[in-house]
């Protein structure tokens, strides 16, 4: 858990791919506490902190974020329409991550705030709560064959191009697959940097009582985003991207005009949906 009130958000806001974007975000309000109290159980104090926070949180998102997105979704629909560069592919994938920095960073202080004024029960329940997720990862995605992790990963890959392109063709799945024989495994690396940085958090948790030093490395702990990757993990996580940057780059050269405008309408219409959430705030 590389923080979980993130995650809660994040998943939250992928929501999107069960219904619209504008009905997900609206809910987010009640869906990310009901989220986090399958981590935590709060006391009525704690629930009211917590509430105001994310109130504050969303205001700021809507505010400041939401037209950040819709401009950026108009951006990459422009360069889908012209056919996109290797640049260009690396620019929008560089932009995404600052995209996710940026709601770590503004979501950081009200994290550290959070469990600074939990108990130790509460703390006790959550980790035993991780642990157990740790333990389901384990099996899911470790023990499996190199050849399953692949399938899965083409798998993955194809679900989340067809989502905006519609189905693929069977050479673009070719594609797809050669791809998937170039991927490198990380799912016992990235378990490994779980672990760690589970234990990490754990002690974290252990500083509470003096709030300065606790702040400061919980900061530093929430904040790194490759806390406890080794050197294989960061050097298979740069093949991993550079491949699949390549991959998109070798689609987008395929797309039919079928597929390339419902990409670019997608992009569009959720642009226009961020436009008008930002307005409502």
């Amino acid at each position: 858990m590389r923080t979980f009130y993130v995650s809660a958000f994040v998943a939250m806001i992928l929501l999107i791919n069960g219904c619209t974007v504008k009905f997900a975000y609206n809910q987010l309000d009640w869906l990310v506490p009901w989220y986090v109290s399958d981590y935590l159980e709060m006391d009525s104090k704690q629930g009211a902190f917590f509430d105001k926070r994310l109130k504050d949180y969303l205001d700021w998102h809507r505010r400041s974020q939401l037209p950040q997105y819709a401009s950026f979704l108009r951006n990459v629909a422009k360069g889908v329409g012209d056919g996109l560069t290797e640049q260009e592919v690396a620019m929008y994938r560089s932009q995404t991550e600052k995209i996710a920095r940026a709601l770590v960073d503004r979501l950081a202080p009200d994290v550290i705030a959070l469990f600074a004024n939990a108990t130790d029960t509460q703390l006790d329940a959550l980790l035993h709560s991780l642990d157990d997720e740790s333990e389901r990862l384990r099996e899911k995605s470790v023990e499996v064959t190199l050849q399953q992790q692949r399938q899965e990963r083409v798998e993955d890959v194809i679900g989340a191009i067809e989502r905006w392109t519609g189905s693929l063709t069977d050479k673009q799945e070719a594609q797809v697959a050669a791809w998937g024989v170039q991927y490198q495994p990380v799912e016992k690396e990235f378990y490994q940097s779980g672990v760690a940085w589970q234990a990490e958090f754990s002690q974290v948790l252990g500083m509470r009582g003096d709030f300065k030093p606790y702040s400061a490395r919980f900061h530093r702990l929430l904040t790194t985003s490759d806390f406890g990757w080794s050197k294989t993990f960061e050097e298979k996580m740069q093949k991993n991207k550079q491949s699949l940057s390549q991959l998109y780059f070798d689609l987008d050269k395929s797309f039919t005009g079928k597929q390339r405008r419902r990409i670019i309408e997608t992009l569009n219409e959720y642009a226009d949906d961020f436009d008008q959430l930002a307005k409502q705030g």
